[in-house]
């Protein structure tokens, strides 16, 4: 990583093909693709942090698989709120990153030197985070198994309060869940950086000795980013550098779907 990893961070694409209304979505994500494939520089990798889909249907799924196969470099994906675990799984399973020994989106892959350990944040009973003591268990091994590695992680939900947000401020159910997830993280000696979605807005704050940020929504009809009062209706992504420094992040905002189509 002499040079830096170059990831693209995408999120809560919200794919809804059932809903008319929400047609645009599945062309934000189409132009965001095209904008990612033509970086000057073109990533190592895309991780979509969760929230592919809005309904979680098989329709839904193959609409974001159709985009998403586009790109032109591998994409690693895990669960939000707004999917459902089978369809995920049956919808990227192809693609050989998911793991056989449990049915959690959580798994371990090395690029170029660099851990990336994706966490499954979804709990059946909320639209707010969860990670329960399997989850627990399964990513203490995966950390072991990254030590010596510069480690970057992703979730959907952030697992610390972010500021400047209405309540709740912390995106998870179960505040001791939240606290064991961030304890696991703030522990593991080689983390360069924990990245999530969920909030539709980008935030950032410590997490031990590395930053932990949140990306806008690629649904730029869900967007919460804002400009003063406006709310920025505009796919955003995150473009991180990961090299022997650490880490660094730039945002990139697309036109507006007006702008585009004029």
């Amino acid at each position: 990583m002499a040079d830096g990893l170059l990831i693209a961070q995408i999120s809560d694409t919200h794919i809804q093909a059932a809903n008319p209304e929400s047609k645009a979505r599945l062309g934000d994500l189409a132009r965001t693709v095209r904008s990612i494939n033509a970086l000057p520089r073109k990533p190592d990798l895309v991780i979509h942090s969760g929230d592919v889909a809005h309904d979680a249907t098989a329709a839904d799924y193959a609409a974001a698989r159709a985009e998403l196969a586009r790109l032109t470099m591998p994409v690693y994906a895990t669960v939000g709120n707004r999917d459902r675990r089978d369809p995920f799984f049956e919808a990227f399973r192809p693609d050989g990153y998911l793991p056989a020994e449990h049915h959690f989106a959580q798994y371990a892959v090395e690029v170029a030197g660099l851990a990336i350990i994706a966490i499954d944040t979804f709990d059946d009973q909320s639209a707010l985070g969860g990670f329960c003591s399997r989850r627990e268990a399964i990513l203490k091994r995966l950390l072991a198994d990254a030590t010596g590695r510069p480690t970057l992680v992703f979730a959907h939900h952030p697992p610390l309060e972010l500021p400047d947000m209405k309540p709740p401020l912390l995106q998870y159910r179960d505040v001791a869940e939240a606290r064991s997830l961030a304890d696991c993280l703030a522990g593991h000696a080689g983390l360069v950086g924990v990245i999530a979605g969920h909030v539709h807005r980008a935030r950032s704050v410590r997490l031990g000795a590395v930053s932990l940020s949140t990306v806008p929504s690629i649904a730029a009809d869900l967007s919460r980013e804002k400009v003063a009062e406006t709310y920025l209706r505009r796919p955003i992504y995150h473009l991180h550098t990961v090299s022997s420094g650490g880490m660094t992040t730039q945002t990139l905002m697309l036109d507006s779907a007006e702008a585009a189509a004029a």
